[in-house]
């Protein structure tokens, strides 16, 4: 039994809470604080009547307030809130339980979005465990949130230079997927292909390039696939899988492998360009300078300098809309030119004209230095 008054301040607490979440949704952030904050310290005395009954009731305010925080980016206190939340979840519920793996989830997010990518890590490991820990039946409400963390960890982990945790995110991503794939159904196959993209990815980072073209070429594989039904939205990525492979063949002086990549990825990449100049030009210039370096490994210096002289007409175009951009790359092709193609030395000049508008930054110096070198050496020829 409860007197008048705890009932008339229960009725008080969710008009107030309710309030606050009409004020919250319209942005009226001052008057939701102001209520939530009442009705925050109203639910806290009336746990000393009945603390079963009112301590849920304490929670979803401490959420509230914490949503509330999140959303006008004051992430500290977002942070005490959902802390405080999850510890009342816990007395109510018990340490496993799908709401506080929510609230982890939900600080896993805010973390992330905040760059506080080990806070974040933590977060999203405690909110997977307590997912995988829930019953069968509920394995289809969880799966979508099991998928969106492995996404998330991937991202910081690959970030923090984590490569095996980066690694383990992608490997759990492909059997979720693999089940869920089917050749009737196309349902999750772009998530597949790029996963398993990324995993090439992080594979050829770390100088595994056996591996990488293996999983490119699964990628490369399901991407045309999806490329035939729906052919604007795969090709950037087929591009550059195809480059990349290109360049994983030339390593492994796998030329006419190589030289068939490469010549996929440029005719995608100028198509792309087509349409959009300003975000794949740069992509062709960078085809374009490894086809010069995939000749000029072969000795085959014509068609080598061919596609150097390619790149550096494309950078310049480029450095008209977007100095800042390609000067360094533009100066950087300029030195190649002169130092493994015999080009003149008065090209230097441009480089160095280039650079000495950067030189309070620390690698220019070395480049200055390179060209005052080449310079050198060309006096003597």
């Amino acid at each position: 039994m409860y007197n008048m008054e705890t009932i008339l301040e229960e009725i008080m607490i969710n008009t107030l809470k309710k309030s606050a979440d009409q004020f919250q949704k319209e942005g009226e952030y001052e008057q939701a604080k102001r209520m939530y904050f009442n009705a925050l310290r109203l639910s806290e005395k009336l746990l000393e009547s009945n603390e079963e009954k009112f301590l849920p009731l304490v929670s979803k305010i401490s959420k509230g307030i914490a949503i509330m925080y999140e959303e006008v980016n004051i992430y500290d206190l977002a942070i005490k809130y959902y802390r405080q939340s999850i510890s009342l979840d816990k007395e109510i519920f018990g340490a496993k339980s799908e709401k506080i793996a929510n609230s982890y989830l939900a600080l896993g997010n805010l973390c992330r979005r905040d760059f506080r990518y080990i806070d974040a890590e933590r977060y999203y490991t405690k909110a997977l465990n307590l997912y995988l820990d829930l019953p069968v039946s509920k394995a289809n409400n969880i799966e979508k949130k099991v998928i969106n963390i492995y996404h998330y960890l991937s991202i910081i982990c690959s970030a923090m230079g984590k490569i095996q945790e980066t690694k383990d995110a992608y490997m759990h991503l492909l059997n979720i997927y693999k089940d869920l794939v089917t050749d009737e159904n196309d349902t999750h196959k772009p998530e597949l292909a790029m996963v398993l993209f990324n995993l090439g990815t992080l594979y050829l980072k770390n100088s595994l390039r056996n591996k990488a073209s293996e999983v490119y070429l699964f990628a490369l594989e399901l991407l045309l696939y999806l490329d035939s039904k729906d052919t604007h939205s795969y090709k950037e990525t087929i591009a550059h899988t195809l480059h990349n492979l290109g360049q994983i063949y030339t390593e492994q002086l796998d030329y006419p492998a190589a030289l068939s990549a490469y010549k996929e990825a440029l005719n995608h990449f100028i198509e792309l360009a087509d349409d959009n100049p300003s975000r794949y030009g740069s992509e062709v210039a960078l085809v374009f300078k490894n086809l010069a370096s995939f000749y000029r490994q072969q000795k085959r210096m014509d068609l080598a300098e061919y596609f150097h002289l390619r790149q550096i007409e494309l950078y310049r175009e480029l450095n008209h809309y977007n100095a800042s951009a390609y000067d360094f790359i533009l100066a950087s092709a300029i030195i190649e030119g002169v130092e493994y193609y015999g080009q003149h030395s008065i090209t230097l000049y441009e480089a160095e004209a280039i650079l000495r508008s950067y030189e309070d930054e620390m690698h220019v110096e070395d480049v200055l230095e390179k060209i005052f070198m080449l310079r050198e050496e060309m006096s003597f020829i």
